[in-house]
């Protein structure tokens, strides 16, 4: 959360929509500094699909580096993680499996839901 919360967001608390602006205030409250993500991140930062109202979706691909020690490593163990936000309906019927907390992908169930 703190590092999609971060980096798939492009506003700030003193400039966002509503939306934006309870994604920026639960990463805070969880303790990231959301501007120092940013700054890492956007530097690296692959590709960005905006949010469309088509999609209903807006998507961010980064690239990490070694000197990101908090980042959990994908399973593959590459670097690029993709980040979504948007309507749930839209994300979850295009997912079969998530990155739990480790790092290691799980099938998402109903059960998980």
């Amino acid at each position: 959360m703190k590092e999609g919360g971060s980096i798939n967001s492009l506003g700030t608390v003193e400039n966002a929509d509503a939306t934006e602006l309870a994604i920026i205030k639960f990463v805070d409250q969880l303790g990231v500094d959301y501007a120092d993500y940013r700054t890492r991140l956007h530097g690296t930062r692959l590709l960005r699909f905006p949010f469309d109202s088509g999609r209903k979706r807006m998507t961010t691909f980064a690239q990490y580096d070694q000197s990101m020690k908090e980042t959990v490593p994908t399973e593959t163990g590459y670097p690029v993680r993709m980040h979504t936000k948007g309507a749930a309906e839209k994300i979850m019927e295009t997912c079969s499996h998530y990155l739990d907390h480790e790092g290691k992908k799980q099938e998402l169930t109903d059960q998980v839901l």
